[in-house]
């Protein structure tokens, strides 16, 4: 008889969440430092550029979050892909518009898509991982 019971299925199902969202926040956060980094040495980069070079740090930032809560959880990619990537988004936007003054623009529109798409992709991809085979 099977247990149809979802307890242990969510609760791992939050901490699955909970170690890509910190993973995404880590793997940002070393991105930009690296960047930072990069700026220090040379100022060559423009405002324009800096914008989509960050569309680009998050993208990596939310697929590694992604793909490390798909290969926790083992299961759900595309619930914890487009969790993961909601939660990151919220997060960056609501920083962006309480910090700076930003408004809403078609970038951030862009930054809702590639946020979500990296980050379900890096979900789906960590689920579908093949275990390697270890042969004595």
């Amino acid at each position: 008889m099977r247990n149809f019971s979802n307890s242990t299925n969510s609760g791992s199902l939050i901490k699955s969440l909970i170690v890509g969202v910190i993973s995404s926040v880590a793997m940002i956060s070393v991105l930009i430092c690296l960047l930072t980094v990069g700026l220090l040495s040379t100022s060559l980069l423009q405002h324009d550029t800096l914008m989509y070079i960050m569309l680009v740090i998050d993208a990596i930032g939310v697929f590694f979050g992604g793909y490390v809560a798909g290969r926790f959880k083992k299961s759900q990619g595309l619930v914890l892909g487009l969790l993961n990537g909601l939660i990151i988004f919220s997060a960056l936007t609501l920083s962006g518009l309480s910090l700076s003054k930003e408004t809403i623009t078609i970038i951030t529109l862009l930054k809702a898509l590639v946020i979500l798409i990296f980050s379900t992709l890096g979900a789906i991809l960590g689920v579908n991982k093949k275990e390697k085979i270890h042969i004595k």
